[in-house]
């Protein structure tokens, strides 16, 4: 018998396995939702053909006695019509032994993971690779680039590779305490339950707005967050706290690697209403000046290397599995979400694969269910059109219904979809 593949967790996959319950997992999604009604049996043919390409996501989680680690997934995976709330917890009933879902309904194809998968840039080139080949079974000329992989190509060894120590990396140490953010108040809701609100606008004049105050699009973007938080906190009347926003980093750009895998960090810039008042032009300047300072290669090496140092200590490494588990989730409980108000995952711009720009209408990215009481944001642009959504799971709706009415008091035109109602 053929041995099957297997991997051990990258370095930021080991952290959730530890935290993850029967009610909570860190998930994500990535979907695409075309102009034509998606047909399910070439949908599943085009599963078959894809998943092979990808075999750091053909993969079960097993049980060590020392770690976790990934082996080649038994039996089939099978697409299914997507119902209920997105990114719920994975289970062995439901989902059997697979850390991937695949949905469709009605025009959309989506695809769910388990982060100890992948990242955002990982799930959307699966995403992007199995809408190519549904596309070319259907018969249309669609090319795989753009972020799509062949089918046909056999997977290359970058692309299974567990970047974060395969990288140079200082011989340092960085703390990463962080004084308790502010979190803005709300009902949580029951478990199982994700609040979605997707809204679509035009990319040029939001833009047009990032260069007038000089900084990225994520910068602003970051910027209207605190700025609403601000405003939130002010208005609640309680005593002032640190607001920050949390940042993932894709560092394939700054090393080069390809990987399939995880291989993010993340930068928490914020600013301190304890020190005074804040207006959108100095929030801006603040949170440019710290990505410029922070979002560069060797800090966030250190950053990762700090990470990796954990691993080493021979106590560590022979402490059996139940141990680390209970270290890691401790840890987790007392920090957890604590140190930012909202996290803003932007996998950027992303152009259609050739030849399916009139048969995909846009590309879209749903971050899963918050660790603690919080509203997130996630943010992909397609063409000419930037695509935001938020999950949450609590009740109120400040954070997107003050950004969004800030957007179009810029004269932004917002397209607003929900999966619930707020309560009056």
């Amino acid at each position: 018998m053929a041995q099957k593949a297997w991997f051990k967790l990258d370095n930021a996959a080991k952290l959730y396995p530890a935290i993850s319950t029967n009610r909570w997992m860190s998930t994500f999604r990535m979907s695409a939702q075309l102009h034509e009604s998606i047909q399910p049996e070439v949908l599943q043919k085009a599963l078959d053909d894809t998943l092979p390409r990808f075999p750091s996501l053909n993969v079960r989680l097993r049980a060590g006695i020392f770690w976790y680690y990934l082996e080649q997934a038994p039996g089939k995976l099978q697409v299914r019509q997507d119902e209920g709330h997105p990114c719920m917890p994975f289970s062995k009933k439901r989902d059997g032994s697979f850390l991937l879902r695949v949905f469709y309904f009605r025009n959309r194809i989506s695809a769910e993971f388990f982060h100890v998968l992948t990242d955002g840039t990982g799930g959307l080139c699966f995403l992007k690779t199995l809408t190519v080949r549904y596309l070319q079974l259907l018969g249309h000329d669609v090319c795989a680039d753009q972020g799509a992989l062949d089918v046909a190509d056999a997977p290359k060894d970058e692309e299974t590779l567990d970047a974060f120590h395969n990288i140079p990396l200082p011989d340092v140490r960085l703390s990463r305490k962080e004084e308790d953010a502010w979190h803005f108040p709300g009902t949580k809701e029951i478990s199982h339950t994700l609040n979605v609100i997707a809204a679509s606008m035009p990319a040029a004049p939001l833009l047009e707005k990032a260069h007038e105050m000089n900084v990225t699009f994520t910068e602003y973007m970051v910027s209207l967050m605190l700025l609403v938080a601000y405003e939130s906190q002010k208005e609640s009347g309680k005593r002032p706290r640190p607001i920050r926003v949390s940042v993932p980093v894709n560092m394939r750009s700054f090393y080069g690697i390809n990987t399939m895998r995880n291989f993010s960090s993340f930068l928490n810039p914020g600013i301190d209403p304890r020190l005074g008042e804040y207006s959108l032009e100095e929030i801006c300047h603040c949170v440019h000046a710290f990505m410029a300072h922070y979002c560069t290669r060797k800090h966030l090496s250190g950053i990762i290397a700090t990470n990796v140092a954990e691993e080493k200590p021979l106590l560590i490494r022979l402490a059996p599995l139940f141990i680390k588990n209970w270290a890691i989730a401790s840890v987790f409980r007392n920090a957890g979400d604590r140190q930012f108000t909202s996290t803003f995952s932007n996998v950027g711009k992303t152009p259609f694969p050739t030849g399916s720009e009139k048969l995909i209408r846009r590309f879209e990215f749903l971050l899963g269910v918050p660790y603690d009481p919080l509203c997130n944001c996630a943010c992909i642009a397609c063409g000419d059109e930037v695509r935001i959504t938020f999950s949450s799971n609590i009740r109120e709706t400040t954070l997107p219904r003050k950004l969004l009415c800030r957007l179009v008091e810029m004269g932004i035109p917002v397209e607003v979809e929900s999966n619930y109602q707020e309560e009056s």
